[in-house]
């Protein structure tokens, strides 16, 4: 049975997830992606065209992605022509999801969904527990990725979020992150090319920090909260810049946004809750405690960036307190 395997592309969990399930499934095709109608629309074109050419059944997984409510209908499409080429689909994440969305994705026995409304687990964890319980190796990559994700700092791992980040500025970035998960699925987390990508990379990274810590600006809102809004780098993890970003400015969240307006969120206190912040934004979602979206501004017209996250931060403060 043919096995297509769809991943996060952005993170050590969507990558390790994605490796778990090719441990289980060696022979799959795998395919990464991030958050986006653009992304969620050449994925669903990628569907259509392997399924077209194999012509055999087979099933499709995905991973570490949140079907989110403006994404529906494209999805229901892509489960109704998978349903009938007899297709599978099994779906995995950590996010939370709407009941909309839930209601849709298993309308019909469509989709087998393996979720966490918890919040404690990520996808790395959801798929060990699903395909691969009581293997040791599956087991330690789920652990990495559950460090990592939730950077709860249990373990010394490689410094595998910077790398995914740096080979995400390569044209080759989708075969990097394929060869990569095909490492990882083996056992390999480390090896001398790594090592010699990092190098390269440490040093972008140092000098786009440098560059950066003299353009934050940090204010409070209406009603108290203190934001740090904070152009960002192709170069750099953003959860674990974040640590030095909260250290210099004591905000309680932090925005950061690249030129094309995508925007990513992370509190330092748990008065924050990133997800329902993101919700204000274009495509937003995530976690509590991370999310992203996209800013409607122009990232040129920093005051008008400003407003607009002002005006997400209070929108949500009133949704949590009413």
């Amino acid at each position: 049975m043919k096995t297509i395997i769809i991943s996060h592309e952005s993170d050590v969990d969507g990558i390790f997830s994605a490796s778990i399930a090719l441990m289980r499934f060696p022979q799959a095709k795998t395919f990464f992606t991030s958050y986006g109608k653009e992304n969620f629309i050449r994925i669903s074109e990628v569907l259509y065209k392997e399924i077209i050419t194999t012509q055999e059944r087979g099933q499709v997984i995905i991973s570490d992605l949140g079907l989110n409510d403006d994404m529906i209908d494209l999805f229901k499409e892509i489960f109704k022509f998978l349903k009938s080429n007899l297709w599978s689909i099994t779906w995995i994440d950590h996010h939370p999801w709407s009941e909309k969305a839930i209601s849709s994705a298993i309308e019909g026995a469509t989709v087998q969904l393996i979720l966490d409304k918890t919040e404690k687990q990520c996808a790395s964890d959801l798929m060990y527990n699903a395909y691969l319980k009581g293997n040791s190796v599956a087991e330690w990559l789920s652990k990495i990725a559950h460090t990592s994700d939730f950077f709860t700092k249990d373990l010394e791992i490689p410094p595998l979020p910077e790398l995914i980040i740096f080979y995400k500025t390569f044209p080759d970035f989708y075969h990097r992150i394929s060869e990569l998960a095909k490492k990882i699925s083996r056992g390999t987390l480390w090896d001398t090319e790594m090592q010699k990508d990092y190098y390269q990379y440490s040093k972008l990274r140092d000098h786009a920090k440098e560059t950066i810590f003299g353009k934050i600006k940090t204010i409070e809102t209406e009603n108290g909260v203190r934001i740090s809004i904070v152009p960002t780098s192709p170069y750099l993890q953003i959860s674990l810049f974040s640590e030095e970003v909260f250290e210099k400015t004591k905000a309680d969240v932090a925005f950061y946004y690249n030129h094309e307006g995508k925007i990513s969120i992370r509190r330092n206190n748990e008065i924050i809750q990133c997800d329902k912040i993101a919700k204000q934004l274009l495509e937003g979602g995530g976690h509590r405690f991370a999310a992203g979206g996209k800013l409607r501004s122009n990232t040129e017209e920093i005051d008008k960036v400003i407003r607009e996250i002002k005006d997400a931060v209070n929108n949500a403060a009133n949704l949590i307190s009413s």
